[in-house]
């Protein structure tokens, strides 16, 4: 049975592959997913520390189908916050999407506070984000100090080996793919180092539009005090509530894509 459900996994993953092919704009350093022909309302998914556009596998054709173009996008984990809000807008305006909405998670989430106030972005979406590495202190994966003197290929190791010392989950067959191949070490410790070093987005630094916060009752990561305190911070933001942990895009797709369609 665990063979058939591998093979139904790879099966899924290259269906996904060839209905979403990977491209990237010259001279920019984020490359990104879409299908053809591209139509309906542009929604730009950013993946967290430790994931891939792969990982929105299970509900880019769940958004397509509910009438969105999903640009699904891949990022370096050694840009810093700032720059990579203006290296997504850059891609946005390169692409010619009119009004998209950035959905970002965890850790994209994070720094997609610091988009601009006016354009590209009509609205965004924040999943599972939290507003700095205090929040996340007593978790074991986000050690700064540990993190800092890990070498980058140890580093991923330890997440290979904890992705596959697990139950075989999709969530565990991506994390397992991240690690051995989708996700250079340098970026997943550049990402790690950015969270746990993470500080709160001042006011007038953070995105002025239309926000949504989405977040998971069920997340072991962001934990309720952190998820309360990131709601505080978007008081005036809709706020939606879906299952699937810290990846519900994996774990609860068709939650995930649900609350997406029903806040643009």
């Amino acid at each position: 049975m665990a063979g058939e459900a591998m093979s139904t996994r790879e099966e899924q993953l290259a269906a996904f592959d060839t209905a979403f092919p990977k491209a990237q704009l010259l001279e920019s350093p984020l490359s990104f997913r879409r299908a053809s022909p591209a139509s309906g309302q542009a929604v730009m998914l950013l993946p967290g520390a430790s994931g891939t556009s792969e990982f929105f596998c299970l509900v880019a054709s769940l958004l397509r189908e509910g009438g969105c173009d999903p640009v699904l996008v891949d990022y370096p984990g050694t840009i810093g916050p700032r720059a990579l809000a203006r290296e997504t807008e850059k891609l946005a305006v390169g692409l010619g999407l009119a009004a998209p909405v950035a959905v970002g998670c965890s850790y994209s989430a994070w720094w997609l506070q610091h988009a601009a106030t006016s354009a590209p972005f009509a609205a965004l979406i924040l999943c599972n984000g939290f507003v700095e590495a205090e929040d996340l202190k007593g978790h074991p994966l986000f050690d700064h100090a540990a993190i800092a003197a890990t070498p980058a290929a140890e580093l991923r190791e330890q997440w290979r080996e904890r992705a596959a010392g697990g139950p075989s989950t999709p969530l565990s067959g991506l994390l397992l793919k991240a690690m051995t191949g989708w996700l250079a070490a340098e970026d997943l410790k550049g990402r790690l180092m950015q969270v746990t070093a993470s500080r709160p987005v001042p006011g007038p630094e953070r995105f002025g539009g239309p926000v949504t916060v989405i977040d998971c009752p069920d997340d072991p990561i962001v934990t309720a005090p952190a998820r309360a305190r990131f709601r505080e911070t978007w008081s005036n933001a809709s706020h939606r509530q879906v299952p699937g942990g810290h990846y519900p895009y994996v774990n609860a797709p068709e939650d995930f894509a649900r609350a997406v369609l029903s806040s643009i």
